[in-house]
């Protein structure tokens, strides 16, 4: 209900007007009534209405002077003005004031009614724009947080050129592709009596952690001046990206300073111990993924060290660390590329030459192991749901067992027997019951639709499977390709309808789903030896 104030020094009037207008029925509710506008005002401030009804001339206060107040501490009230006196005057200096509507005493009640209709109408669309408003400043916020958080994961795992990462996006997210840049790796060393039995507990402690994370970036006026972004990187890993801004002092040294006093924090509150390793600063943010793994590279060496302790590369490299190992991005990106082809002959030769690669350089880092057996997680898990397996795995906890493997040959001997799971389940699938459900769910959206355009590509998504995964499947299955079943299923269609010797070619064409009657002529004839006008 919209509330509505009375304003006048006739009390007849007054009485009148909250008696004989049918507030309820229109969505309206009289909460108060005044004598002048100087009694108004006094219970304007305390509970402001959406609506006012004045007269202009009353002692005390006069209805311009109450209005030209209200305008300038309540814009947003409607305000309506009726008077014994068609002054224009009035009218005209009203009207500066954001007044739209005036009565001459005594107005009829419809017309009343009319003008409170059409201020309810405006109000209700004030409010719904304020909302919209609302709610697209909280989805933008919400996108671009989402974005930021996005880019930066794939920046980190993906080498881009200078200048290949598109500069809307950049602009989008206020960051520049020549800004400073430096990453630091955070990890959580996980108590020994949090076991596995344990999780919830220990998923609570991750998310303290968290929480004291975002709290010092928050409260630390260091951070005002750069753009510090914290990435959930694994069950026991955050990843933290600063970016200059204003920022124009050492940001390693930044970097140092905060992670120590984040280190001391946890330790402190949480009784948690932390390993911090901490990158150099890089002249653009196409080198991301270099601070990145010279993080990695001085967390490996805090393995080898102490726990509750910041390791700088510069201070890595003083005493010696192990060389610099390339990430294998082509070998991720070529075993991912055959998981979703389901190519498992092809995914399992990737894997075990990985592995010789490993055996034969004894010294390779276990924290690089350890992430590429996480990608390679992330892809199993993602076909799994598609194809509705390994439902009852969880992706966190398998993390977190990746990194609790502390030797190479463990980790990889646990490896391969996911691997290897998913592979059985992979070829059960192509000879099993699910098989023969989904090629029953393609022939069925065949029958349904053959008469629109279709692609196997949009089955597939109705199916929640792999497109490249269902023409494997159909054609192992059914001995054809989805496109000569499909063809063959509306050439017999328009057998039939040629047959009822009622339609035009070009008609057929269209009822089976060819929007080229030429194509379709062509298709119909290499099926069937003759043209559709010659098919009797």
């Amino acid at each position: 209900m919209k509330t509505v104030y009375i304003i006048d020094d006739d009390k007849v009037i007054r009485d009148g007007l909250v008696k004989h207008v049918r507030w309820q029925e229109l969505g309206f509710e009289i909460v108060e009534t005044a004598k002048d506008g100087l009694e108004a005002l006094h219970k304007i401030e305390h509970n402001p209405p959406d609506v006012v009804i004045t007269d202009i001339y009353m002692p005390n206060m006069t209805g311009l002077e109450l209005t030209k107040k209200l305008y300038d501490q309540f814009p947003s009230i409607q305000i309506i003005i009726q008077s014994g006196y068609d002054h224009f005057e009035n009218a005209r200096e009203a009207i500066q004031y954001g007044v739209k509507h005036f009565f001459l005493k005594p107005a009829p009640i419809q017309e009343i009614e009319n003008v409170l209709i059409e201020i309810k109408q405006k109000i209700e669309s004030e409010e719904k724009q304020r909302k919209l408003l609302a709610s697209y400043e909280n989805q933008r916020t919400e996108y671009l947080i989402y974005t930021k958080d996005a880019l930066i994961r794939d920046m980190l795992t993906k080498r881009y050129k200078k200048g290949a990462i598109p500069t809307e996006k950049l602009k989008l997210l206020h960051i520049s592709p020549l800004q400073k840049v430096i990453v630091s790796t955070l990890t959580v060393i996980r108590p020994a009596y949090l076991t596995k039995a344990h999780e919830r507990d220990w998923q609570l402690m991750k998310f303290s952690v968290q929480n004291i994370i975002t709290e010092l970036i928050e409260t630390d006026k260091r951070t005002n001046k750069v753009d510090l972004h914290v990435v959930d990187y694994s069950d026991s890993t955050f990843v933290l990206v600063v970016f200059e801004n204003e920022y124009k002092d050492c940001l390693e040294k930044l970097c140092e300073e905060l992670a120590n006093e984040l280190m001391s924090t946890l330790l402190f509150y949480l009784k948690v111990s932390v390993i911090i390793g901490i990158g150099r600063v890089k002249q653009g943010i196409h080198e991301m993924i270099d601070s990145y793994l010279e993080s990695q590279r001085a967390l490996e060496a805090a393995e080898y060290q102490e726990v509750n302790k910041v390791f700088t590369l510069s201070e890595v490299e003083t005493y010696g660390s192990s060389p610099v190992y390339s990430y294998p991005f082509e070998m991720i990106t070529s075993i991912q590329s055959a998981i979703q082809q389901k190519d498992t002959e092809l995914v399992y030769s990737i894997w075990m030459k990985f592995t010789e690669e490993i055996k034969s350089e004894q010294s390779i880092p276990l924290l690089i192991v350890q992430n590429v057996c996480v990608t390679i997680l992330n892809a199993l898990m993602f076909d799994a749901q598609l194809r509705e397996q390994w439902h009852s795995k969880d992706l966190s906890k398998l993390i977190g067992t990746v990194y609790a493997h502390r030797t190479i040959h463990q980790l990889t001997e646990w490896m391969n027997l996911h691997i290897e799971e998913w592979i059985q389940q992979v070829k059960e699938e192509l000879t099993g019951r699910k098989s023969y459900k989904l090629i029953v769910g393609v022939k069925g959206y065949v029958h349904e639709y053959y008469d629109q355009e279709i692609t196997l590509a949009e089955i597939a998504e109705s199916l929640y499977v792999n497109r490249n995964y269902l023409s494997q499947l159909f054609k192992k299955v059914t001995g054809e390709t989805f496109v000569n079943y499909l063809n063959h299923f509306r050439i017999e269609k328009a057998k039939d309808y040629l047959r009822q010797k009622k339609y035009m070619v070009y008609e057929v064409s269209e009822m089976v789903g060819y929007q080229n009657p030429t194509y379709f002529s062509q298709v119909f004839k290499s099926m069937t030896g003759v043209s559709p006008s010659e098919y009797h």
